[in-house]
């Protein structure tokens, strides 16, 4: 599965105050829209999580909230299930989408702790063929400290209120939906084809989250 330091390098992408320098892309609305959505992901992710003081079974409530209204999870799990997705039964594609947001949320969320005030530069939006864009940007750390590379893969939802979705992030150079995908087909072919044993393996990886959780 993906490290620790992987997703404590990508909540500190997602929950940091957003630093927008100009513009340089040919088509200047898809441009606002689309970095204006991350500078809104990351300034409600500060102002509404991070730093509020709340129990932790409210920031993560606040947290899927902010989730689900920006990122397009059903995409992101029919990609990361791959050809699987196909041969799985309906129910099953449902249980697989809420499971692999639960692991998403409850992961990033067992992070916040180590939120300690970077900052997020956003930087150019380069189209992705006729469909999205991609959005890059910098976790800058700091104390000498290199940044840290993020780009934002989007897609556009016209059906959304937004104009796009998140649908995936590379943290220095490793996409989050592609190691997914590959820990998980190594599951899948370990049994036989048969996606019922990944399905227990993740209620049982959200228990566990869920236990780590502080208080």
């Amino acid at each position: 599965m993906i490290s620790r330091r992987s997703f404590g390098l990508l909540l500190s992408a997602l929950a940091t105050s957003a630093v927008v320098p100009s513009m340089a892309w040919a088509d200047a609305d898809d441009l606002a829209q689309a970095k204006s959505l991350v500078s809104t992901i990351a300034n409600r992710g500060i102002q509404e999580v991070v730093t509020v003081s709340l129990p932790q079974a409210e920031k993560i409530t606040r947290f899927r909230t902010i989730f689900s209204t920006y990122f397009d999870m059903p995409a992101a799990a029919r990609f990361v299930l791959g050809r699987t997705w196909r041969t799985a039964s309906p129910e099953q594609q449902q249980e697989f989408v809420d499971l692999f947001q639960d692991i998403n949320i409850y992961t990033w969320a067992r992070r916040f702790k180590d939120y300690n005030g970077q900052k997020l530069s956003i930087g150019d939006a380069i189209q992705d063929g006729d469909g999205g864009a991609y959005v890059d940007s910098r976790v800058e750390q700091g104390d000498g400290q290199a940044p840290i590379l993020v780009r934002w893969r989007l897609r556009k939802r016209p059906d959304s209120e937004y104009k796009y979705l998140v649908v995936d992030l590379e943290v220095e150079g490793v996409s989050m939906a592609v190691t997914y995908r590959s820990d998980y087909t190594s599951v899948i072919q370990n049994n036989g084809g048969d996606v019922a044993p990944l399905l227990q393996q993740m209620r049982q990886q959200i228990e566990r989250l869920k236990a780590e959780q502080p208080a």
